[in-house]
């Protein structure tokens, strides 16, 4: 991959985090746009669960070109982390939903490992997966605690 590349999909991933930075703000500053009417919890539930879904596209696709070096249980736990993360938009109490996420974010990077172990992902995927799976888990446990703080 070219670096021009890898650097604009380092500054998508990374800008990808803003929703959830966002959410902590209206969390935290609920006063900052009153006008809005803005559930910052909502907003960090609905997008991880789509994020979650995306990370799980990316998982089919490596399994798809890759499938003689993809651990074999890949579809089936990419679709199972997928679905929690659907149905969870359906659970209750918000607290639980968040936790949840960060448990299929967790799981998502340990696929990622395992792919890059069997040479499917590249190094700097790999780092830049860390990352932004480290960014995302701060963000919902800032998240958590405004919850359970409001609760």
């Amino acid at each position: 991959m070219k670096q021009l590349d890898i650097n604009i999909a380092k500054t998508l991933t990374y800008s990808g985090t803003l929703p959830l930075i966002g959410s902590i703000i209206l969390l935290y500053f609920p006063t900052l746009l009153p006008w809005a009417d803005l559930d910052g919890a909502f907003i960090a539930s609905t997008y991880s669960a789509v994020i979650i879904s995306f990370l799980c596209g990316i998982h089919w696709a490596a399994y798809m070109f890759f499938t003689d070096r993809c651990p074999r249980n890949l579809l089936i736990i990419s679709n199972v982390v997928a679905l929690l993360a659907w149905v969870s938009l359906l659970a209750t109490p918000q607290l639980a939903i968040t936790f949840l996420h960060i448990f299929c974010f967790v799981c998502l990077f340990g696929l990622d490992m395992k792919l890059r172990r069997a040479d499917i992902h590249a190094e700097w995927f790999l780092h830049l997966r860390r990352n932004a799976s480290i960014i995302v888990v701060i963000c919902l446990l800032l998240i958590a605690g405004a919850v359970q703080g409001r609760g």
